[in-house]
């Protein structure tokens, strides 16, 4: 990605994170990103297209991380742990997330909503099919693995969007949140005892 057009996506996920997807205005992303509007204009159509290039830059940046875990050829478990770990940090680094991002999803294009949807699809396969290896191997219970992807990825969004309040609670959240998250899943996806 070109430089310009990475500054322009950071000050409109910044934006879109902060004011809202329907409330941040072209001229706004244009100065945050001290660009022209005919500048973000060439390299992006709309801010619709702008939103989905940040999905799609969040999903691939944890399905990358992701597949290097499963490189490691770590247990089922351990790699629960990761990738709610994974959620947490790239949530608390970077700013905008997948879960502010997703809410903009309502009011979109059909075909816009269509586009996000499909890659937020894209990256739930990707993680049933590491749960259906896990099941494969006797490593987690049988189970629907698109459910429980959903059920999994659906809970660490939620518990993770709460670390951003800024308090007591998120403080906690921030500290605990990925080993309580790992451990709940653990207990829902683990074989049962014969």
């Amino acid at each position: 990605m070109k430089p310009t057009e990475q500054r322009i996506l950071e000050a409109a996920g910044k934006l879109f994170s902060q004011q809202g997807f329907h409330a941040t205005g072209m001229r706004a992303i244009a100065r945050a990103a001290k660009v022209s509007l005919g500048t973000i204009y060439h390299h992006f159509k709309s801010k619709e297209e702008m939103l989905l290039a940040l999905l799609r830059d969040e999903y691939e940046k944890r399905r990358k991380a992701i597949e290097e875990l499963k490189e490691e050829g770590l247990p089922v478990s351990v790699m629960i742990q990761r990738i709610a770990e994974l959620h947490f940090r790239l949530l608390l680094e970077e700013g905008p997330s997948l879960r502010p991002l997703a809410q903009s999803l309502r009011g979109l294009s059909p075909m816009a909503k269509r586009r996000a949807l499909a890659m937020r699809q894209a990256f739930v396969n990707y993680l049933a099919s590491l749960i259906a290896e896990g099941i494969e191997r006797g490593q987690i219970r049988r189970c629907d693995p698109t459910i429980a992807a959903y059920a999994f990825l659906g809970m660490v969004e939620s518990v993770s969007a709460r670390a951003l309040e800024g308090d007591e609670v998120a403080e906690r959240i921030q500290r605990m949140g990925p080993r309580e998250l790992a451990e709940i899943a653990w207990r829902a996806l683990a074989p049962k005892p014969s």
